[in-house]
């Protein structure tokens, strides 16, 4: 009876081990492949959502494109219309520094006609000088700078001869003026207007003279060939 139960014990065991004689065995799970269908829909799938990855960078890339040259395409066209807003005003500056006798000319008048409104500036006239011109001289103290009107006088020849301003300074010997520069009248020239640079400091202004001498000028003038003279007060 007991050999009974011990041999159905070891048939039941086979039988829920699925082995024959006891023996346990590994059972292996098997694969099975989807469907082509499926298969088609997962690829399709993939390749719509690379390509709108790939449209989404390129959107990107565009905008971000945009964005960096916009303040540069900004710039250009304020340019473009400053460019068309001042061309007519300076062809017209142009044409009328042209017309005056070229742009330092205009240049000097402008600067002259600044000079003239500033506070402390001095403006003194030209004497009367038989057979020479009219014209005045401004002079700033305090810049220590000036112009000189000229109007009707002779033109020179710079190989020949130059003009020359002088300054008188209450400060020095009426016998050695400063030298305020030499200068030039150019033919074909009614008025001229010459920036005053002189080269020493003037302490007081008494009087203003101008000489024609050799061309490269003088160190002191002997005044023989003087042709304007303005004294302060006058």
């Amino acid at each position: 009876m007991d050999e009974d139960r011990r041999s159905g014990d070891g048939r039941r065991g086979d039988t829920l081990t699925g082995c024959d004689g006891g023996a346990s065995a590994d059972v292996e799970p098997v694969a099975e492949s989807l469907p082509q269908s499926l298969r088609q829909r997962l690829d399709r799938c993939a390749d719509d959502w690379l390509s709108e990855c790939r449209a989404q960078r390129a959107t990107s890339y565009v905008r971000k494109s945009h964005r960096r040259s916009l303040p540069w395409l900004v710039a250009a066209v304020a340019f473009a219309f400053a460019i068309v807003g001042w061309w007519p005003r300076l062809a017209d500056l142009q044409a009328g520094a042209a017309a005056q006798g070229g742009l330092a000319q205009w240049r000097a008048e402008r600067a002259r006609a600044r000079m003239l409104s500033s506070p402390g500036v001095e403006h003194h006239a030209w004497g009367a000088t038989p057979g020479v011109g009219s014209g005045d001289v401004v002079w700033d103290p305090r810049t220590q700078r000036g112009f000189l009107r000229l109007e009707g006088y002779v033109a020179n020849d710079p190989a020949s001869a130059r003009y020359q301003l002088w300054i008188f300074d209450a400060a020095r010997d009426d016998r050695y003026p400063v030298d305020g520069g030499v200068f030039d009248v150019p033919a074909g020239r009614d008025e001229v207007i010459i920036p005053v640079h002189p080269t020493l400091p003037v302490s007081r202004a008494v009087a203003f003279a101008v000489t024609v001498e050799q061309p490269g000028g003088a160190v002191v003038s002997d005044r023989a060939k003087l042709v304007a003279l303005a004294h302060v007060g006058m």
